[in-house]
Order: structure tokens, then C-alpha cells, then sequence
């Protein structure tokens, strides 16, 4: 009885291999069909129910897209059960971090790097592709699943090779470029910048009820205030010392990156070495990034050394009151009045503040690098008797910023100071302040499928 029971347990294990074997060779024979082959899935942790964020995603992360001609990718979501092409873009960057502005006639042999940015709104993602539903290659096909932290709920977005279905080209445009008056819209706010000083900011204006209309331009202007010591002698520049140029600028559906390449005077007809800052400029925020490069230590000419970058505030009468939000903190109300508790705002710890009134919330955050040996400080003077030129409106209207110590230290590396804001609109402190801690949106897992 056990020789036949084990004859019985043979010829069973020999059938299922037999099984086995046919439906391999079956299966492989058979056409394969995206819902055979899963494609790369990524997964992306953000927040669904705040304003809408970019989401930015390296091409690093999307490994079988890599090599592909940058001008065949394209961003698609299902919407309705009706796929979309969504408003897209892809930017060169270089190993070192700093974006590259390659030639138009160019564009259409590039292709696709690891340290290239890829760039989509949160807003525009949809429903997830049923299986079998479209004919695609997983090999050229990137799902990208985006789930919210806080509620669990999941959107998608595809990237792909584009096919003969694709549909036609997105015409929605979430930044505009006006080359004429060097200003930058969105469907939010509007900025234009110094004709003199292109890397400063001298022009904001919030979108109010209808169509085409802007409130007055809000600010002042935007200043840049060095002081320390150069060979022990007293060293005071401002922006007016800057020569500045625009260099390059790409117009995107999603963002406009615009780059200046600065200098300031040192001694004389002397100029300091050139410094690019980069304007990444989305629907609701903006990001100034500032590219430090120099070719000695500052140590061995300077001691000392401070920089205040800060926004001074239009005082017009018929604009709605400013109000300066810091962390765990009563909102300041600008009036042109130094106080004890603005002077408290000079000592907090924060590398944030908020800037609110009828029109909208700004938020900004001062992002520094951990090898960057500059400490941060939060500032504020709100006089607005105390002249300080060069300014367009005289006196100091809610004049707030950063002041950064310890540039003397800085080295040869390759550093970035950056400041990124939020222009939000109908937004509370709260959700500003939680959405300026992931914005732009990034990855933050990968996972297999």
C-alpha cells in the first residue's frame, strides 16, 4: 500500500509539471497586454485638500522612461473615464543641481536624464486606469499614484511615451511670460520686476473679482543690504550697487523659470565674482534660488558679513491692512509703528513667516542648506518715518525678511539659499503653513507593484 501511495504522490507532481510547462509556453506565445505587465508605479505622499501644489518628480525616479526623447513624454490623467492630456513639462538640470537652458532647435533630440525635473499640477490628477482598458506599454507607461496623507484618498497620473491615441496638445497654461514688461501671471497674482535690479521684485498685484482685473501693485520694492568689514574697513552695499541681467528664461504651461546673472561692487570699478538667481515661478508660489558659486573663500577679504533681504510694503491708504503671522504667535498689524511685540518678531527662531490681508496670504520660508555655515534671523522694522534708500516710497512700511550672518565662513562649494513662498488666495495661516512644508510637492516612496 505505501509503494502505490507513493506511485499515486509521483505521477500527481509529475502532472502538475506538465501544467506548468504548457501554461508557461501558452502564456508566452500569447500577445502581453498592459494588464499582464504592471507598469512602474511611484508613489507620492501629498496633501488633497489644501490648494493645489506642483508636484515634481526627478527622472531618476522614472527609470524606464530614461533615454526617451524628452519631446515624445507626456502627462495624461483619466477623468470621467476619458483620458486627458494634462499640462506638463520637463526641465534640464545638471548634476550640481542648477537648471540648463538648451537651445529651441535643440528640444527635440534631448532626452530624458536622471537629474531632469518633471512637473505637473496636484489638481490635475484623476482616476486610476482600469486594467485592460488601453493597449499600453508598461515599458514606456510611469503610474504615478498620489495619496493623501492625512485621509488615505488616491489619485493617478501617467506619465508616457506618447502613441497614435494621445490626445491632442494641453492649451491650458498656468504661468504666462510677458517678455515685453518682464512680468509673470497666474490665475492669483501677477509680479514684475526692477527694470535696473531684474533680480528684485518690485511689483505685486493680487487677482481680484473678475475677469482681467488686479488690485494696485502692493509692495514697495524688494531690498538686498550687505554689511561687514572688507580688509577691516567698514563695507555697506545695497541693490543699487548690483549689475544685473536677464539671461535666460523658460516659459512653461506649469512654471516659468527665469534666470539673472548678478554682481555687486566691491572697491572701486572692482566687481564681485557673478552669482545666478533663479525665479521658479508656479500658479500659487514662487521660488528665488540663489546659486553660489565663488571661486575663493570670503574669509580672506571679509569678516563680518551680513545680508538683509527683505520686502518693504506700499503705503497707500486705500489698500487693506497687512497683517505678519509667526508661529504659535498673535498676528502684527502693519501701521507704520515700531512696538514690543514687533520687536519680539526680531528674535524668533523661525525660518517662516506669513503675510495676510483681504486680498490673500503670502508665505514665506527661507530654505538653507545644511552645509550653508549662514545662520538665519527674522526681521521686521515698521517705521515708516525711517528713510531708507534706495526704496521707491520713502520710510519703512512693514519692512520684513531675513537678515543672514556668517557669509564670511562660506567656502568654494556649489551652495543654494533658497526662499520659497506660497501666493494663496481664500487659504487660512493653518493650511498655508502645512502646505509651505511640501511645496513643491516631491516623492517620498517609491513602491513595486
Amino acid at each position: 500500500m505505501k509503494v502505490i501511495g507513493m506511485q499515486k504522490l509521483n505521477a500527481g507532481i509529475l502532472a502538475y509539471f506538465r501544467w506548468v510547462f504548457v501554461a508557461g509556453t501558452l502564456t508566452a506565445a500569447l500577445p502581453v497586454s498592459a494588464a499582464e505587465v504592471s507598469m512602474p508605479l511611484l508613489t507620492i505622499h501629498a496633501s488633497l485638500s489644501l490648494p493645489a501644489a506642483p508636484v515634481v518628480v526627478s527622472g531618476g525616479e522614472i527609470a524606464s522612461l530614461l533615454d526617451k526623447p524628452v519631446a515624445m513624454i507626456r502627462a495624461v490623467s483619466w477623468q470621467g473615464g476619458v483620458k486627458k492630456i494634462i499640462p506638463f513639462q520637463i526641465d534640464k538640470r545638471d548634476a550640481k543641481g542648477r537648471y540648463v537652458f538648451p537651445l529651441k532647435d535643440d528640444d527635440k533630440a534631448l532626452l530624458l536624464e536622471a537629474t531632469d525635473e518633471c512637473v505637473f499640477m496636484l489638481n490635475d490628477a484623476g482616476e486610476r486606469l482600469r486594467p485592460g482598458a488601453e493597449s499600453t506599454n508598461p515599458q514606456q507607461t510611469i503610474e504615478i499614484g498620489i495619496v493623501d496623507f492625512n485621509t488615505g484618498e488616491r489619485k493617478w497620473v501617467y506619465l508616457q511615451v506618447i502613441t497614435a491615441d494621445t490626445p491632442a496638445e494641453v492649451t491650458k497654461d498656468y504661468v504666462v511670460y510677458d517678455a515685453a514688461n518682464d512680468t509673470i501671471e497666474t490665475g492669483i497674482y501677477r509680479i514684475g520686476f526692477s527694470k535696473s535690479q531684474p533680480f528684485l521684485i518690485d511689483k505685486l498685484q493680487w487677482h481680484v473679482d473678475g475677469v482681467g482685473k488686479w488690485s494696485p501693485n502692493v509692495v514697495d520694492t524688494m531690498k538686498i543690504r550687505h554689511h561687514g568689514k572688507l580688509l577691516g574697513i567698514d563695507f555697506v552695499r545695497t541693490q543699487a550697487d548690483y549689475r544685473s541681467r536677464i539671461i535666460a528664461v523658460k516659459d512653461g504651461p506649469v512654471r516659468v523659470i527665469r534666470r539673472t546673472l548678478n554682481s555687486v561692487k566691491v572697491l572701486g570699478y572692482l566687481q564681485s565674482p557673478s552669482l545666478t538667481i533663479d525665479y521658479v515661478i508656479y500658479a500659487n508660489g514662487l521660488q528665488m534660488d540663489t546659486l553660489i558659486d565663488l571661486p575663493f573663500k570670503l574669509s580672506w577679504f571679509f569678516s563680518d558679513l551680513s545680508t538683509l533681504t527683505t520686502i518693504d510694503w506700499n503705503d497707500a491708504p486705500p489698500l487693506p491692512a497687512l497683517r505678519i503671522n509667526s508661529a504659535g504667535k498673535p498676528a502684527i498689524t502693519i501701521n507704520g509703528e515700531m512696538n514690543p511685540d514687533k520687536e519680539q518678531f526680531n528674535k524668533g527662531v523661525e525660518q517662516r513667516f506669513g503675510i495676510e490681508s483681504a486680498y490673500g496670504l503670502l508665505m514665506v520660508q527661507l530654505e538653507l542648506e545644511k552645509n550653508l555655515p549662514v545662520e538665519p534671523h527674522l526681521y521686521l522694522l515698521d517705521d515708516r518715518k525711517r528713510v531708507d534708500e534706495p526704496e521707491n516710497i520713502p520710510g519703512q512700511f512693514g519692512n520684513v525678511g531675513f537678515l543672514t550672518t556668517g557669509w564670511e565662513k562660506v567656502d568654494t562649494s556649489l551652495h543654494h539659499l533658497m526662499f520659497n513662498v506660497l501666493v494663496l488666495q481664500k487659504t487660512s495661516v493653518g493650511n498655508g503653513l502645512e502646505l509651505l512644508g511640501t511645496y513643491p510637492v516631491k516623492k517620498k516612496q517609491i513602491t513595486k507593484q
